[in-house]
């Protein structure tokens, strides 16, 4: 950053009181001379000013190594249910085990990409070396079963980038996914960062928006909503920029999916809820770096209750209702190196 320079004025102000007083040849006091202006200094000399706008350019590093750590948490914060008196005591004692319980994941993401073919795709292999879970129950932590970071380290993928660095197509090449493995948050702690759909100019106060409709992030275990998905929007503000590094405020917004049906009649979710985090995008290199969301979520579930042993009252088909608040966090940084050769820009 510059600084302000410009020669020194030294304005020197002689007060004549009562009469003219005269000096003595030798005993004038010696004229001090103004401070020469250092090179290039002017009067009219301006700091440089600050680019107006920000080249927004994703880019796709070929040639690299991206090495993603990242972390997704989900905490039922309150549930509650609205049912005939049969069922609120089963009721009850769900929502208590419910309520507070909480489920973390972290992991290490490795993608290596190739050069750039003659229409600028990149491809790419992407393994997931490190994988852990911790489950939190009423005060106790908890290992899941099985042993889930060998199964995941079995899986790899292949695929290419476009040129802006989105995922133009992936498929496994390695691995087996089972029920455990798909209920993990891999496909969340992949879409932390956004795809973007070109560069852009961007001030500060403008953004875009990515717009998905994807999975619930934690199952339901009620009939007709296992293959539940809702919409997920994300807009990217952007707050500042400067010394390589521009920051983007995120703002999350989740809805229902308008075009999901359940699959059992009577049977219907409400989505919606949202928050409010940060992302940082390393300009010259074109890369998001890291980011951090923290959002709520709340469900409104209806659906049909199964009768009840010992209660006829409750064989007419009664509906019961659900509300669910959760709070989630989705977080991560990754590095990203050039493993052969110089980087182009």
């Amino acid at each position: 950053m510059g600084h302000w320079t410009g020669a020194a004025k030294i304005v020197i102000v002689a007060a004549i009181v009562g009469a003219v007083v005269s000096t003595v040849p030798g005993d004038e006091a010696p004229t001090k001379k103004p401070a020469a202006p250092g090179p290039g200094a002017n009067a009219d000399s301006k700091e440089p000013a600050a680019p107006a706008s920000l080249r927004f350019l994703p880019k796709s590093r070929r040639m690299s190594t991206f090495d993603f750590e990242g972390r997704f948490e989900i905490t039922a914060r309150d549930v509650s249910f609205e049912a005939p008196d049969a069922y609120k005591e089963g009721f009850s004692f769900w929502a208590g085990r419910m309520k507070g319980q909480k489920r973390s994941e972290v992991c290490q993401i490795v993608t290596i990409t190739q050069d750039a073919d003659d229409h600028g795709l990149v491809s790419f292999r992407r393994t997931i070396p490190k994988y852990d879970v911790e489950i939190e129950r009423q005060g106790e932590v908890l290992a899941p079963g099985g042993n889930v970071e060998k199964s995941v380290a079995t899986l790899q993928w292949e695929g290419t980038f476009d040129v802006f660095g989105n995922v133009k197509e992936m498929r496994k090449v390695a691995g087996k996914d089972d029920e455990e493995i798909t209920a993990l948050a891999i496909p969340e702690m992949s879409r932390l960062f956004p795809d973007v759909d070109g560069p852009r100019d961007l001030k500060i106060g403008e953004g875009f928006k990515e717009e998905r409709v994807v999975r619930l992030p934690s199952k339901l275990g009620i009939a007709g909503l296992e293959k539940l998905t809702i919409q997920w929007t994300r807009e990217y503000t952007l707050k500042s920029f400067g010394d390589g590094v521009a920051t983007f405020e995120v703002k999350t917004t989740y809805a229902t999916d308008p075009a999901f049906k359940a699959d059992t009649d009577k049977t219907t979710c409400r989505i919606s809820g949202g928050g409010s985090g940060e992302a940082l995008f390393e300009i010259r290199r074109g890369v998001f770096v890291r980011s951090r969301q923290p959002t709520s979520m709340h469900i409104d579930l209806e659906a049909p209750l199964r009768p009840l042993p010992n209660h006829p009252e409750t064989d007419a088909g009664t509906l019961g209702k659900s509300h669910i608040d959760l709070d989630l966090l989705l977080s991560g940084q990754q590095t990203v190196r050039r493993v052969w050769g110089e980087e182009p820009d």
